[in-house]
């Protein structure tokens, strides 16, 4: 199991999980926000992408930014 924390969330991935590689976002309060599908950069469950949480995925290297 790996883990990565920037901006107040907790990003867990698993190296056993299912496909598409997938990171479980946790926030400060350790409240479970949804999955994040690297692969294809898009959320896996319904939860709003907001600025902040963008900004934390590109730090620890799970949303690239398109220019």
């Amino acid at each position: 199991m790996g883990v990565k924390k920037a901006g107040g969330f907790r990003f867990v991935s698993r190296k056993a999980d299912h496909p598409p590689f997938h990171v479980h976002i946790f926030d400060s309060k350790d409240q479970y926000v949804g999955r994040w599908d690297i692969e294809n950069q898009r959320p896996m469950d319904a939860f709003e992408l907001t600025a902040r949480l963008r900004n934390a995925l590109v730090v620890v290297g799970y949303y690239e930014e398109t220019p």
